[in-house]
């Protein structure tokens, strides 16, 4: 409110989480592109394993998210 900005400081933090989900569709969009292509191997995997990462995190993030509702029901 200081210094007059429109958003507030929820929409800021919303932002670098949105951000993740969108890598997730990147790596699955290089995944593919690895398997119909000549990149198999080494870069694969990194991708695969870049892409798990990115899903447990979110999934983590979603669960977390879940408990917290459960949490305030009463």
């Amino acid at each position: 409110q200081l210094l007059d900005d429109k958003m507030d400081l929820s929409s800021y933090l919303l932002k670098p989480v949105q951000r993740i989900s969108k890598y997730g569709l990147l790596l699955q969009d290089m995944l593919r592109e690895c398997e119909s292509g000549a990149h198999k191997g080494h870069e694969r995997i990194e991708i695969q394993t870049a892409l798990e990462m990115i899903q447990f995190q979110l999934r983590h993030g979603n669960n977390l998210l879940a408990m917290d509702d459960i949490q305030d029901c009463d």
